[in-house]
């Protein structure tokens, strides 16, 4: 029987409220899913009715879709999440789980694996890869380059628009460029409406630098201490393709299955949801 919406829940955690759609029973496979940057939990909506024998948290990460936004003297550091995501597993009484990410979700997916390779089962990754190092030299310079974004965006207003539709049109023609029905799916939970017309409702210093980005040797540490099975699932016409030298770094995963879909980044939400769930359904299940 395959996947159904059963309701929208919520996770307090700290001060946030970290928002979630529930997929599937209790007593099946326990799944989080973990969606891209400026996504939601819509991210979703396509590629899991086709799956089956799981119960899913489809998470809101902190600063996107319906959940809280982090205060002013925190930062979307992607380390932060791992901690909440544990606490969101916690609550559900899940002792061991797999995750399913993409893009962003997918790197902080496989931060978590690393961090408690003992509770992640298996690790399903949609177009995400291990972050790009840093080097030491560059630490001052991104420091200085976060703080002033974090400051700049803290005062920024979101882009206001006359109506849903136009909201949804900015989102197909974005920097990931969408189709019209994904748009239309992370919109109806992504965007509000204020005196000023529709808006985005992602926290706006998300799209500010991170404060910190890991050296190599320490996402090494991460990698290689995930003891999980990991499917990669890449697009082939996606506009993050991996080049050489992050092919590189997945040596570093133990046990890890790449197969290449046609589709862009997006492809889970897109026409090939149905393929990108065949995939994972069988590798989970």
């Amino acid at each position: 029987m395959s996947l159904e919406f059963i309701r929208e829940r919520s996770f307090q955690v700290n001060d946030l409220t970290l928002a979630a759609k529930e997929w599937g029973r209790s007593g099946y496979a326990p799944v989080i899913a973990l969606h891209g940057w400026l996504d939601n939990a819509a991210s979703f909506d396509r590629m899991l009715p086709f799956m089956e024998n799981l119960h899913v948290i489809a998470l809101d990460l902190a600063g996107h879709g319906r959940s809280s936004h982090r205060s002013r003297d925190s930062s979307y550091d992607i380390w932060i999440d791992i901690g909440e995501v544990i606490s969101v597993a916690d609550q559900m009484g899940w002792d061991r789980f797999s995750l399913i990410g993409h893009s962003r979700g997918a790197a902080i997916a496989g931060l978590i694996a690393g961090t408690y390779p003992d509770r992640v089962a298996q690790l399903a990754l949609i177009d995400g890869y291990v972050p790009m190092p840093s080097e030491a030299d560059d630490a001052a310079k991104q420091l200085k380059k976060a703080i002033r974004e974090n400051k700049r965006f803290a005062n920024s207003q979101p882009t206001f628009f006359p109506d849903f539709e136009k909201a949804i049109q900015a989102r197909v023609k974005g920097f990931v460029p969408l189709q019209q029905e994904a748009a239309a799916l992370l919109a109806k939970r992504g965007v509000s409406e204020g005196s000023r017309g529709f808006y985005w409702a992602n926290d706006q210093r998300l799209k500010a630098a991170s404060f910190v980005k890991f050296s190599k040797d320490y996402l090494e540490g991460f990698f290689t201490s995930i003891l999980a099975r990991v499917l990669l699932i890449q697009a082939e016409n996606s506009v993050l393709s991996p080049g050489r030298q992050q092919n590189a770094l997945f040596e570093w995963i133990r046990h890890m299955d790449i197969q290449k879909v046609s589709g862009s980044h997006h492809l889970h939400l897109e026409g090939e949801a149905e393929d990108v769930a065949r995939l994972i359904q069988k590798f989970l299940v």
